[in-house]
């Protein structure tokens, strides 16, 4: 199995305090001795064109490959329009990667925001009732018609659409199994989070490791937000080899460790299952 070790700019900024420009969380990746990085939308200061570029520039300096850019979405509306936009939106993100000389656009299926608190969200382990006089049927329709409606845009690019089972409508396998096994495009797969299981997360993960395109590797030191999960890394890159996953692997981390300490131990955690890959 070969994959590659690289490391999301959100490992170094949860949502917390003040964001730093872009080039230094690049810089800290080669830093800490990834080979690519995986630019969080929030990172991005600008979409003009000459920017982007210098970005990639700078990334090529340190012998960095920026191998994805994730994107917060919300297909999980009612309303055409908003549906709509968020295509749009999809779209536009999926130039920005392009630009970059990204390979993948994470995505999210949206949530119904039924449930307005995110940590009572993660009490309820992602679960929220569907908006009412809705279904869960009517969601996972509003999805893949919004996925398929990327595609072009996708496939003209040469960029991946991967959607990640996140909270909302893929909190469980099941679900994101009706959406995935309806969506039949070279362009399109799935980017498994290993972390985002926490109900029966090996077989969950083994059900959706078939569709990999980049993983999400999860890790907690110092303890998680929210909650943390004792994951078994030998089991789940023992999965990924069953399945023939070749590609990105990229670090999420999300411990209350300073990052600076963090975010270097789950380098050398993972590197102990990445064996065959190009980072080191």
């Amino acid at each position: 199995m070969l994959v590659r070790l690289g490391v999301s700019t959100y490992s170094y900024w949860h949502f917390e305090g003040p964001r730093l420009p872009l080039r230094e969380y690049l810089r800290r990746a080669y830093e800490d001795g990834f080979a690519g990085v995986e630019v969080l939308v929030d990172h991005v200061e600008s979409r003009a064109r000459s920017y982007l570029k210098e970005v990639r520039r700078f990334a090529f300096e340190h012998g960095l490959e920026i191998y994805a850019v994730a994107l917060h979405n919300n297909f999980v509306r009612p309303d055409p329009a908003e549906r709509e936009a968020e295509v749009k939106r999809v779209v536009e993100w999926l130039n920005v990667a392009y630009e970059l000389g990204a390979d993948v656009v994470r995505v999210d299926s949206g949530r119904w925001g039924t449930v307005k608190s995110f940590d009572e969200l993660m009490a309820r382990r992602g679960v929220e009732p569907p908006l009412e006089g809705y279904s869960e049927d009517d969601a996972v329709e509003w999805v893949v018609d919004c996925l398929y409606r990327c595609l072009d845009a996708a496939e003209e690019l040469g960029v991946i659409v991967g959607l990640e089972n996140h909270w909302g409508l893929t909190t469980r396998a099941e679900t994101m199994l009706k959406i995935v096994r309806r969506v039949s495009s070279r362009w399109f797969g799935v980017v498994m989070d290993t972390g985002n299981f926490v109900h029966d997360t090996y077989s969950e993960l083994e059900a959706i490791a078939p569709y990999a395109v980049m993983v999400h590797a999860k890790t907690y030191f110092g303890g998680g937000v929210w909650y943390t999960l004792d994951l078994d890394y030998g089991r789940i890159f023992g999965m990924l080899r069953r399945h023939g996953f070749k590609g990105w692997v990229s670090l999420e981390y999300e411990g209350r460790e300073d990052y600076s300490s963090g975010v270097r131990k789950s380098r050398e955690l993972l590197m102990r299952y990445v064996g065959g890959g190009t980072c080191g």
